[in-house]
């Protein structure tokens, strides 16, 4: 697996969530009303992991709904809060470990944002190297005379 393998796979499990609008790798600055309520994957960081054969995709998964469109800010947090718990059980699920949650990520005028911090794992093992080993040549056996 490489890192974008893991993130879409994790993107694919985030975006099964009931109530989810829209679900993307990046945290794009063209997002619309109808995206929401959203979540948005953004790698932070890749450390080495373990065991060896693994890395860490430090990853911040930003959350949202609007607040213009809501019954007050305490219906708004509810139902994030509420969202947060169906994100938290992918992460496991995914095998990954939740680390924290960010409440007052608000970037965007008529939005509350969220975000996780979690680590989900990179297997490099199978990962494709560059350049690709050059095999060895086996010799040929000669016929005796």
């Amino acid at each position: 697996m490489t890192a974008m393998t893991t993130l879409t796979a994790a993107r694919d499990s985030l975006a099964t969530i009931p109530g989810v609008a829209s679900c993307k790798i990046g945290l794009e600055a063209n997002i619309s009303p109808a995206d929401y309520p959203l979540i948005r994957l953004v790698p932070s960081r890749l450390t080495p992991g373990k065991p060896y054969g693994n890395r860490t995709i430090e990853t911040l998964i930003y959350f949202g709904a609007q607040t213009a469109k809501s019954e007050g800010l305490e219906t708004v947090y509810d139902d994030l809060f509420t969202l947060e718990s169906a994100i938290m059980v992918a992460i496991q699920d995914l095998g990954g470990r939740y680390r924290e949650t960010i409440t007052d990520e608000d970037r965007l005028d008529a939005y509350k944002l969220m975000t996780i911090r979690c680590e989900l794992t990179e297997s490099t093992e199978d990962a494709t190297r560059y350049p690709p080993p050059t095999p060895t040549p086996t010799p040929t056996p000669t016929p005796d005379p």
